[in-house]
């Protein structure tokens, strides 16, 4: 069959640009749909094949991105421009709430001491008062560098915890740690203050005013006229002094009170040494263990003293010992007798007499507290047990008669009480506790850092 030529359109978009795939087989160069040519007749098959629409997807794929970054740049410029106005607005408010914020702790915020030492102090009156020296501040700025390191001195009543007065010790600023203050009451029973081993003050029972007598003691003893180097107090056994190394280097004891200084080596032989004009005292104290007789019991010693004031003396320790004689290497073998205290030590204490005061009563761990002219105030554990409270008694001082036994839930109690006309007081570990007459605890204060508002 003869065949007649066409131009060849395609099907779909009729252009005429087409391209032969093979005999009889073409596609549109326009939109790319395949197509066929029957040979009985013209007739033309195609086959649709849609390309993707890469302009619509580009279209929507810009779409997003746009929508994405104006989204970010509108979060960016709106934080720019709070970050602006909160800075133009924020010295006002901050100005007013930090400030004021501030003043609110600080007013909220009570005064404490900070390594202080405290004791317990009667005046003329024997009126009790706790003495407090050390560095003063509150617990934000206990530890800061450049906190307050003046020495302060305040006094407390124990008996309602209220503050008395806390007014500045001495000038120089000091900044202390543990151990730096020091506190005794001496013989004229006026309080003496140590601070740092180097500075030394007075606390006057009449007047409860305060004042340095380092240069007092400079001046009147020869000994001291190069000037201190280092200042403590000697134990009490050895009377009212100090231990004091001079600037030449001379250790010595002074006892202020009589003005003498006495060397070290020669310290000894003079608190055994026959006093000029002596009085007699009686005090009581407990007996030790012993370790030679294990089986004696702890006692309530009275005895009785040559005493004069302000001179150096040397307390006795009672405890059952075997006396040889004299000096030596003794074995059991060899004579000895049972005493309560050698007789050297009765002449170094300058002893007259002695006796137990409560023959038979037990007494576990105790210490005398205090002691007027009429009565005896003690405290210990009833049994051996560790655990066990301590507790209260009173005795007649002449007749050694229990006027009062209190039971506290206090494991310690310390030698520094007090016997006043309405109670009494004595020192835990770190608290005060006054009782009343009736033996009724009424009020407990913190000694070690009694709180408070402000300095006067």
């Amino acid at each position: 069959m003869a065949k007649s030529i066409k131009a060849i359109k395609c099907p779909h978009c009729g252009s005429i640009k087409v391209s032969t795939i093979r005999p009889d087989y073409y596609k549109c160069d326009s939109c790319g749909t395949e197509f066929f040519l029957d040979s009985d007749d013209i007739n033309i098959n195609h086959n649709y094949n849609y390309p993707r629409n890469n302009t619509d997807q580009y279209k929507a794929i810009r779409i997003v991105l746009f929508a994405v970054v104006g989204f970010i740049a509108l979060m960016f410029i709106i934080g720019v421009l709070s970050s602006i106005f909160s800075k133009k607005s924020e010295p006002n408010y901050s100005t007013y709430s930090s400030s004021n914020t501030a003043e609110k702790k600080e007013e909220a915020e009570p005064l404490e001491w900070n390594y202080a030492s405290n004791t317990l102090f009667l005046d003329k009156d024997n009126s009790p008062h706790v003495v407090v020296v050390g560095n003063v501040g509150t617990s934000r700025n206990r530890f800061d560098e450049g906190k307050d390191n003046k020495v302060y001195i305040g006094l407390f009543d124990p008996k309602t915890g209220k503050k008395e007065w806390v007014k500045q010790l001495m000038e120089t600023p000091v900044e202390l740690s543990s151990s730096d203050v020091n506190l005794q009451v001496f013989e004229d029973q006026n309080l003496y203050i140590i601070i740092k081993s180097k500075y030394i003050y007075q606390l006057d029972k009449n007047s409860l005013t305060y004042k340095s007598v380092l240069e007092n003691y400079v001046k009147d003893a020869p000994a001291l006229s190069t000037g201190i180097a280092k200042v403590e107090f000697k134990y009490e056994d050895y009377g009212s002094a100090y231990q004091i190394m001079n600037n030449e280097g001379q250790n010595i004891a002074y006892y202020p009170l009589i003005n003498k200084s006495i060397p070290d080596k020669q310290l000894y032989d003079e608190r055994r040494k026959k006093l000029p004009n002596p009085t007699t005292k009686t005090e009581f104290t407990f007996s030790s263990k012993s370790s030679s007789y294990p089986e004696e019991k702890i006692q309530l010693i009275q005895y009785t003293y040559y005493y004069q004031y302000g001179y150096p003396k040397d307390s006795p320790r009672f405890s059952w010992d075997k006396d040889f004689g004299g000096s030596g290497i003794f074995t059991d073998r060899d004579p000895y007798k049972k005493v309560l205290i050698n007789p050297w030590q009765i002449k170094g204490a300058r002893l007259i007499s002695f006796k137990d005061f409560t023959p038979g009563r037990l007494y576990f761990q105790p210490v005398v507290v205090a002691q007027n002219d009429k009565t005896l105030l003690i405290a210990y554990k009833p049994t051996p047990a560790e655990d066990d409270p301590l507790q209260i008694q009173l005795l007649d001082i002449s007749t050694g008669a229990i006027q009062k036994t209190v039971a506290t839930d206090l494991k310690s109690i310390y030698g520094n009480g007090c016997l006043l006309k309405d109670g009494f007081i004595v020192k835990g570990s770190s608290d005060y506790y006054y009782f009343d007459n009736s033996g009724k605890q009424i009020n407990k204060f913190e000694g070690y850092n009694p709180k408070f508002d402000t300095l006067n």
